[in-house]
């Protein structure tokens, strides 16, 4: 419902075309060219009725912001036409935007449509618009003629109350005439006697002579008067007329010509009884006498010249004077009677003379010219102007003046910064859901700002829940529950579950499918009496009946949580008996706290925190170490504290200190002793072997190589082992071998058994090579070496059960190198000790790797991994 105007110069509509009677919220839009060199009039005829609310609002503006709903530029003719005023039937408004737009609203808080008026008559609610685009420079003379007309009509019905909506026009409109047809178009009528001077209409009065090409006469004769009567019936008469001299300002009366002249009449014979009279006349003229001359003949009693003979007729009676008020004229007329034996007659035939009444004639009140307009009323925004003229007053039973003695305009110097301001909103849309929960939505549209004024605050948007009626619900199954216990314990029984179903409501599907499901279970043959381990008390403990296969489980004791499991199994012959039971679910209570304290520390580290504390738990875990263990539980516990203190140290929650590595150290060393054996062997049932303790040690050195800040060289040795380890730049190392006696030089006269020692490990210039020779320089690497004293004794190898009693020695490069040109070396020296058949066993962590046996004395290993 909206009609869009372009390229349109001129146009008239009617408001039932645009806003039809039952339509709702149309609108009505013409575009303007381009501002800067058009401008658009408008004139509408308001309705008849008086209407109790304004639907139809009028603006100008710039653009409109889809994206937020805005008008930019946003400017309100409303209090411009006033279309609800029926105090004046026209009104006008000039814009100078990109848009002007005259759009139906719906009054605040009513929801239907249309609005009613008073009275409700359909003829007394249209109105018609009639819209004109006049170009700036140079526009055209019809356009300005209709523009002219409206600009006059405009300020003739300006008031204080109701200014002209038109400020100024391109065009230049002269007063008469713009005044003519300011008239026509308010259906204003004057008398045909009427004329106009000094921009005033004029009652009674003898409009100017002007000749044929409409010029008005400024002095001279007046138009000649109406032929008189024939002097003769017949046989040939006289018919004469006469007009009058106008004198000139200053300047008495000066014609040149005849006064009065004649013509023949009547030519038609008379019958023989008539009396044949051959009367002629001879018309006067006049010289270039001036009228002073004549009236002061007059004025001492003289009569007017004149050349005659007796048989001249005597003169006629004086006329009527030609005014009934002040200065008038008078004349007389006479006949020449003349016979066919007479002589003519000479001198005039016709006499003036001025004359004066006693009355005094009225005088009509005139307007003088109009004052400058006003200054604006207003520094910015819209004012307005008015102009007033004084009229001279009548005397003498004149009529006043007519016309308007005020004349108002709007106007508009500058720009005001008007903030925006929002439109009503819009009615609530339709709900969002047919049924349950829904939403409803309105909108509303901000009018500006313009001219750097402020936002509209708040959002265009506005939404609010909706609920039409509850939507039906299918009825749905909740979960299975838990299957209940086997109706046997062997031999095959069943076991049920079942499930509930939450609804259906308000009209939905009950659910489909079983309610309750069951399956089979224990279908194992029950066990021979011979098959099943007896109750037995061992210790404290007293271990219930159970089938073999299956293993029972009690509470460790009170230093400790878990359980301890024991397993029921069948001998070579098929007879019950049990384990040993394990206790490998056990953890003592002091190895529990300290697991729980590091993975708090670890939950701390993971969300980026600081903390501290984390020094002292590794030295409680050293003292408690140092005991031994009591359970196979408590060395799973130490293994998991240590793999996280190691990630613990990996990130930015505590940098390790040498006494925290001291403290590591120690820790797997005390693990590694004599007398965990046996929790060793049990705990390797379901926990660590050798491949998790070397990488669990490769991971520390990685770590504190390369996050401790004060980081030196460094060497531990302990009971059960030894380690070095070593940091420094690629350029730091030999142009072609670097020997690292970690296990030489370092550990003499520390411990018995690395005393003597003559192991010596070679890291070759190759290792430390990034394969990158711009890096290589600058690059950091980290070399540790730690050598088992009794690993082989205690923990299994990964693929070989052979029983070690030789020193098991782990080498770590990071980062991993690139490349290889020169191989690893690591030079073992043997102790001769009675072995017979000494060999030593290389390994890898990848299925590829491979085992190579070399003979006794001095033995050299080239290594296809970083770990020997």
């Amino acid at each position: 419902c909206t009609t869009l105007v372009q390229g349109k110069f001129f146009g008239y509509f009617s408001s039932f075309a645009v806003f039809p009677l039952n339509s709702s919220l149309c609108s009505w839009i013409i575009q303007n060219p381009d501002p800067r060199r058009y401008t658009l009039y408008m004139k509408i005829l308001k309705p008849t009725g008086v209407c109790d609310y304004q639907h139809i609002r009028t603006y100008q503006f710039d653009s409109f912001l889809e994206s937020t709903r805005t008008y930019l530029g946003m400017e309100s003719f409303d209090d411009v036409l006033k279309l609800c005023d029926g105090s004046t039937r026209y009104a006008f408004l000039q814009s100078n935007k990109q848009f002007l737009q005259m759009k139906q609203t719906a009054p605040p808080g009513v929801e239907s449509w249309p609005v009613r008026w008073k009275p409700t008559k359909a003829q007394e609610r249209d109105f018609s618009v009639e819209y004109l685009v006049v170009g700036n420079r140079n526009p055209s003379k019809a356009a300005c003629q209709m523009l002219c007309k409206w600009l006059d009509a405009c300020l003739a019905i300006s008031s204080s109350s109701h200014p002209c909506g038109i400020m100024q026009t391109p065009c230049s409109c002269s007063g008469g005439e713009v005044l003519d047809q300011a008239s026509e178009i308010l259906g204003l009528t004057r008398k045909k006697e009427d004329c106009y001077k000094d921009g005033i209409y004029l009652e009674n009065c003898m409009s100017s002579p002007k000749d044929s090409s409409g010029v008005e006469f400024l002095g001279g004769w007046n138009p000649w008067s109406a032929w008189g009567d024939c002097t003769k019936d017949c046989g040939g008469g006289l018919q004469t007329r006469m007009r009058t001299c106008k004198p000139l300002p200053n300047e008495g009366l000066v014609c040149e010509g005849v006064l009065e002249e004649g013509r023949l009449c009547n030519r038609k014979a008379c019958n023989t009884n008539g009396r044949y009279n051959s009367r002629s006349q001879s018309l006067r003229s006049t010289d270039n006498r001036k009228r002073e001359d004549t009236d002061e003949l007059q004025h001492y009693g003289y009569p007017a010249p004149q050349i005659g003979d007796p048989a001249a007729e005597e003169w006629s009676p004086w006329s009527v004077c030609s005014t009934t008020c002040g200065e008038g004229w008078q004349t007389r007329t006479r006949f020449c009677v003349s016979s066919s034996y007479s002589t003519q007659c000479s001198g005039p035939l016709r006499e003036q003379r001025q004359c004066n009444n006693s009355a005094v004639c009225p005088v009509h009140g005139t307007w003088d010219e109009w004052s400058p307009w006003s200054l604006c009323s207003s520094t910015c925004g819209r004012g307005y102007r008015d102009r007033t003229r004084t009229c001279k007053p009548p005397q003498f039973g004149g009529n006043p003046c007519e016309g308007p003695e005020k004349q108002t305009k709007f106007c508009n110097i500058a720009l005001c910064p008007v903030d925006g301001n929002w439109n009503e909103w819009s009615s609530w849309s339709s709900c969002s859901a047919s049924c349950s929960n829904g939403t409803q939505q309105r909108t509303r549209e901000c009018n500006g700002p313009s001219y750097g004024g402020a936002e509209c605050q708040g959002h265009w948007v506005e939404t609010r829940d909706c609920f039409l009626r509850q939507c039906p619900v299918n009825g749905k199954w909740q979960a299975w529950g838990v299957w209940g216990s086997c109706t046997t314990t062997c031999g095959g029984g069943t076991q049920r579950r079942d499930r509930v179903c939450y609804g259906p409501f308000f009209g939905g599907e009950t659910c489909q499918g079983p309610k309750e499901e069951y399956k089979q279970c224990n279908d194992r043959k029950c066990p021979e009496p011979h098959e099943i381990c007896d109750e037995e008390s061992l210790g404290s403990v007293v271990w219930k009946e159970t089938p073999a296969g299956d293993a029972a489980a009690v509470r460790c004791p009170r230093n400790a949580t878990g359980l301890i499991l024991r397993r029921c199994i069948l001998d070579e012959e098929g007879i019950a008996y049990w384990e040993p039971p394990t206790y490998i679910k056990c953890v003592s209570i002091d190895y529990r706290n300290i697991q729980m304290m590091t993975r708090e520390h670890l939950s701390k580290a993971q969300r980026g925190l600081m903390g501290d504390g984390l020094s002292e738990v590794l030295q409680n875990l050293v003292e408690i170490s140092q005991d031994g263990t009591s359970y196979s539980g408590d060395l799973l516990s130490t293994i998991d504290v240590l793999r996280n203190m190691t990630e613990i140290f990996r990130r930015a929650y505590h940098s390790p200190t040498s006494g925290d590595v001291q403290n590591f150290v120690q820790i797997i060393s005390n693990l590694l002793s004599e007398e965990n054996r046996d929790k060793w062997e049990e705990a390797q049932l379901i926990g660590p072997n050798a491949k998790e303790l070397f990488r669990l040690m490769e991971d520390f050195i990685d770590v504190i190589g390369f996050r401790m800040k004060d980081f030196r060289d460094s060497y531990q040795v302990t009971d059960n082992l030894g380690g070095g380890t070593l940091k420094g730049l690629g350029k730091d190392m030999d142009d072609h071998k670097y020997g690292v006696a970690f296990l030489q030089m370092s550990w003499r006269g520390m411990v018995d058994w690395a005393k003597n020692s003559e192991d010596k490990v070679t890291v070759s210039k190759s290792i430390l090579s990034s394969g990158l020779a711009e890096t290589d320089d600058s690059s950091i690497f980290v070399v540790g070496t730690v050598l088992y004293r009794n690993v082989g004794n205690i923990l299994s190898l990964q693929r070989n059960s052979t029983v070690l009693n030789s020193k098991v020695l782990s080498v770590t490069v990071k980062p991993f190198p690139r490349s290889l040109l020169t191989p690893l070396e690591i030079e073992f020296s043997h102790l001769y000790n009675g072995t017979t058949n000494q060999t030593c066993i290389l390994w890898d962590e990848t299925d590829g790797g491979q085992a190579a046996l070399s003979p006794p004395g001095r033995q050299w290993a080239k290594l296809s991994s970083w770990r020997g």
